[in-house]
């Protein structure tokens, strides 16, 4: 293998395009990609802490709260202080929120599919494959 050739390089390239397909689809929503995976991942969490969604989509604070704060401010997001740390701020879907991302979901599937088709079956499933081996190997898997 060719030791010159920069991962760093190959994958950010291919995350760029990867994040302007996606970018261009959900703006019918008015969201960013970014935003999209907090909806997504706390819908799926229901309620959920800053923390847990700096772990889920592997970001950190400042960039976790850059894409926070239209969320919040738009009320798509609420936040709350938990019952048993008044620390801690749970966040959940607000009813817009929820209506949001029923609207933006069906926008990141058919997305899904494009691309899918655009790829094709086998590359998609070794993109997974090494995305987790990356993930795995660097200590997030």
């Amino acid at each position: 293998m060719n030791t010159d050739l920069c991962f760093n390089l190959a994958l950010r390239k291919s995350s760029r395009l990867i994040t302007q397909f996606y970018e261009e689809r959900l703006s019918e929503a008015g969201l960013k990609v970014g935003q999209f995976s907090i909806l997504r991942a706390v819908y799926f969490s229901k309620q959920t802490t800053n923390k847990e969604l700096q772990a889920i989509l592997v970001l950190d604070q400042t960039t976790l709260s850059r894409n926070l704060k239209p969320l919040l401010r738009d009320k798509f997001l609420q936040q709350q202080q938990a019952p048993e740390d008044a620390r801690l701020k749970l966040i959940s879907l607000t009813a817009s929120g929820k209506k949001l991302y029923a609207q933006a979901d069906p926008i990141w599937r058919d997305a899904q599919k494009q691309l899918l088709k655009k790829i094709g079956s086998e590359d998609a499933s070794n993109i997974l494959r090494v995305a987790d081996a990356l993930a795995h190997a660097l200590g997030e898997g």
